[in-house]
């Protein structure tokens, strides 16, 4: 009945006097409640059709049983001195907020396989695989450790791989992503005044190691590099050589104004020189090299050096230690500056710009020249006159001499003079230029055929250039013997060569060819035809 209240309540008693609570159902909800225990009845096994919500005792396998969410389910069984929970019936309530609930799940384990884990001796936290999570006081580990998320470690002192054995630690070592960035931090987070100290590898003498950085960009902004010794691109660098550099360039590009590389040496005897080798044999050296003038050197063993030029650190003042070669150049400049020099190769002249004009070096300008205007005529003489003569010529015949040009000029043609005619006779002239003695060499110039059957100039029309300075060869091929102007004996240079003669000038060499031959692509010199004769007159019309 309802007795204090309007709950249902039954009672029982032994004695009649004194009265125990057994069931009471609140009045409120319905819900009945077992005051004294409740003993469930065992069963020999699982109720035939149990519906969720279910309770009884299977006395066969000794578990309670429970049935929820459509599965019958132990709720704890006794047997062999522990006790055994379902995972999906143990929950852990927090005694102030029954809200706050933790459950354990083991579907993750191996079928038949029982993990033991064991609680350290210490009042701490719990270490969970996702999330962020914070530590306090020592932690160490001694097998494999993972983290996925954000890991940080606040205290003074930290210690990542201690093992004194064979060991292998990684640090930011997992696999990138392409396209992504995996940014490694070490000791960045120092403030304004403070020091961060990074060390790497061990300080202890005989210890070995190798540091090895794989990224193609290391930015260091404002750091200054210290090594004893520094070997880059598979160089190894030694106690000679500090600084040992493999590479197929090195580049020094300027920061602000421009760049300077320095090679500094302690007092003038000492030396600063920048050595190029090959097999590392010193075959050129550039520097200050027991004193303060710069030596440029170069040896062909590594051993001897010769010197090239050197540039007094006083007065700046080069010198060439041996011949200077100037590549030829197939044009003048075109805007030579005085005190250029240059080698014209196209025109085989050495050249030099002086005073505001282009000079020829050693082109005979000290001697008076007049270039006459076009279609005018020049001698072919050294300008020491003299009335012009005359000379027969011989059948076969071939008379040249010497003429060196006062300047650049172009000839349209060349002409002789015929004094006393001869019919059917004919001349032909021919020019050579010189070799590095000044004797004719290879020819330049054959005419055709001119009519000495008339008496007067004759005129073959040619194009050539003279280039000033330079030696050719003028000379007169004659069929027959009729007779042509001459010029005066000391208007033509002396040819030297064979034996001492006192009593005859030298003015020609001649030949006898057959008038019908050409003449010799390359004349061959020979002394023994050095002649006295004048030289057949040859004018050259511009």
């Amino acid at each position: 009945g309802t007795t204090g209240s309007d709950d249902l309540t039954i009672r029982v008693s032994a004695n009649g006097s004194t009265f125990f609570d057994g069931i009471v159902i609140d009045k409120t909800n319905g819900r009945t409640s077992a005051r004294n225990g409740l003993i469930l009845t065992p069963a020999a096994g699982d109720l035939a059709t149990p519906t969720d919500g279910s309770l009884w005792y299977n006395a066969t396998s000794g578990k309670l049983r429970a049935r929820q969410n459509g599965t019958s389910v132990d709720v704890i069984s006794a047997g062999g001195g522990s006790s055994v929970f379902s995972d999906s019936a143990f929950t852990l309530q927090d005694n102030g907020d029954a809200t706050k609930q933790a459950l354990f799940e083991l579907s993750g384990l191996t079928t038949a396989t029982t993990r033991t884990y064991t609680l350290p001796d210490v009042n701490s936290e719990l270490a969970t695989l996702a999330g962020a999570q914070t530590f306090t006081g020592a932690k160490t580990a001694s097998a494999a450790f993972t983290v996925s998320g954000t890991f940080t470690a606040s205290g003074a002192s930290a210690v990542f791989g201690s093992a004194t054995t064979a060991a292998s630690y990684g640090l930011g070592s997992g696999a990138t992503a392409t396209a992504t960035t995996k940014a490694v931090d070490i000791g960045t987070a120092g403030l304004s005044g403070s020091t961060t100290n990074v060390t790497i590898g061990s300080a202890v003498a005989g210890a070995l190691g190798t540091t090895t950085i794989n990224s193609p960009t290391v930015t260091m902004p404002a750091a200054n590099l210290s090594s004893l010794w520094h070997g880059i691109g598979g160089a190894v660098a030694d106690t000679t050589n500090r600084l040992s550099v493999t590479a197929p360039g090195v580049l020094l590009s300027h920061a602000g104004a421009g760049v300077e590389t320095a090679i500094n040496k302690n007092a003038a005897g000492d030396t600063a020189i920048l050595s190029l080798k090959t097999g590392l044999s010193t075959r050129a050296q550039l520097g200050l090299i027991g004193n303060n003038n710069t030596l440029l050197r170069v040896s062909a063993d590594g051993t001897t050096f010769n010197d090239a030029w050197s540039a007094d650190s006083a007065t700046g003042t080069l010198t060439l230690a041996k011949p200077a070669i100037l590549t030829g150049q197939a044009a003048d400049p075109g805007s030579p500056v005085d005190g250029m020099i240059w080698h014209n190769s196209t025109t085989g002249q050495i050249k030099a710009r002086a005073g505001a004009e282009i000079k020829v070096l050693d082109g005979q300008r000290d001697v008076s020249w007049l270039t006459p205007v076009s279609g005018e005529f020049m001698l072919t003489t050294n300008s020491a006159g003299g009335a012009t003569g005359t000379l027969a010529g011989g059948a076969g015949r071939i008379d040249m001499y010497p003429f060196t040009a006062r300047a650049d000029n172009v000839l349209t043609g060349l002409a002789i003079n015929v004094t006393t005619l001869l019919a059917a006779a004919l001349a032909k002239v021919v020019v050579y230029d010189s070799d590095a003695l000044g004797r004719p060499n290879a020819l330049l110039v054959e005419t055709a055929d001119l009519d000495l059957s008339t008496a007067g100039s004759k005129i073959a029309t040619v194009s050539m250039t003279l280039r000033a300075g330079k030696t050719y060869w003028f000379g007169v091929r004659h069929s027959s013997t009729a007779t042509l102007s001459t010029w005066a004996t000391t208007a033509t240079p002396d040819i030297n060569g064979g034996n001492t003669i006192t009593t005859t000038q030298r003015k020609i060499l001649r030949r006898t060819l057959t008038y019908a031959t050409a003449a010799p692509a390359s004349w061959v010199f020979a002394s023994s035809e050095i002649n006295s004769a004048a030289a057949s007159s040859v004018w050259l019309r511009v």
